[in-house]
């Protein structure tokens, strides 16, 4: 029998890769930039890997965690598949009142007990200065650089990680390890930039192994975290993982049992979700985080 010299399309292939990615058990696939490029798409998708992506023109795809959009302005919605419309299609969550716990709020503090120097902070700079200088717990003695955080000092959006990894640690900025390169990803598919939020951590020095944060560890930061979110006076606040949700929030719980809830302290709406290095270590965690990235869209819309 003739063998067919045709030679397949970029999109064959890529129809033909996801048929085999379906039979192999996986339910979705992120394509890179790259692929994206070779497959002619305009931008990066999302494709379910029972959906060829040739059948879909690139207008209707959704974006990826992988995905840079160009930048909309809030009033826009775009088509039924667009970000916005997504989120804005979410089911109502329940939303519950809190008190963040990092301490008495501005105005709460006992008039006999003095300001502490950061409470006397009126910028970040003055903040960072004492967090570099700070020994109070063990991990001074062990950081290669103090992490304090990264982003726009007016940022409506803060991201609140656990503490620095080995990246962090050599760089002295949060998030650029592999958790990062995802958490950039997924903040370009919600049509966010990273230099219009803010990310920090529960802590600013790197534990030892990458362990969870000792409970004096946390005691010892969380006012320079306080005084951060003071300062940035975010509108929203998404907690990722278990040991800064729970830091914040102040209750004990599994993070299931803690996401797909907007929790309200004031004017601060907080959004907890997984911790991108729970979704690099297990995907099921990819589909409930993209869930409430969409949910952090839509709050952020509502202004």
């Amino acid at each position: 029998m003739a063998r067919d010299s045709r030679r397949s399309s970029p999109h064959e292939l890529a129809a033909r890769y996801l048929r085999q990615v379906k039979e192999s058990g996986e339910d979705e696939l992120i394509l890179s930039g790259e692929t994206a490029e070779l497959l002619r798409c305009g931008r990066v998708v999302r494709a379910r890997a029972a959906e060829p992506v040739a059948e879909k023109p690139a207008s209707a795809k959704p974006p990826s965690a992988t995905t840079v959009p160009r930048k909309r302005s809030a009033t826009t919605t775009g088509g039924p598949d667009s970000v916005r419309a997504k989120a804005a299609a979410l089911p109502e969550v329940e939303s519950i009142d809190i008190r963040l716990a990092l301490g008495p709020a501005e105005g709460e503090r006992d008039m006999f007990v003095d300001k502490t120097p950061v409470d006397r902070c009126g910028d970040l700079e003055c903040v960072s200065k004492l967090v570099s200088a700070c020994e109070a717990c063990e991990l001074a003695a062990t950081r290669t650089n103090v992490v304090f955080g990264a982003g726009s000092p007016t940022a409506d959006l803060m991201f609140i990680g656990e503490g620095p990894g080995k990246n962090e640690d050599l760089q002295g900025v949060p998030f650029v390890g592999r958790a990062g390169e995802l958490l950039d990803k997924i903040l370009a598919a919600a049509e966010f930039e990273r230099d219009e939020v803010y990310i920090a951590n529960i802590i600013k020095c790197r534990p030892p192994n990458n362990r969870t944060p000792l409970t004096n560890e946390i005691e010892s930061c969380v006012p320079f975290l306080a005084r951060q979110i003071a300062l940035i006076s975010p509108r929203i606040i998404c907690t990722l993982g278990l040991p800064a949700t729970q830091t914040l929030l102040g209750i004990r719980g599994s993070m299931g049992s803690m996401r797909a809830k907007v929790y309200r302290h004031r004017d601060i709406k907080v959004i907890p979700t997984y911790h991108p290095a729970a979704a690099l270590r297990d995907p099921k965690y990819k589909r409930p985080m993209w869930e409430d990235f969409l949910r952090i869209r839509r709050e952020y819309d509502r202004g």
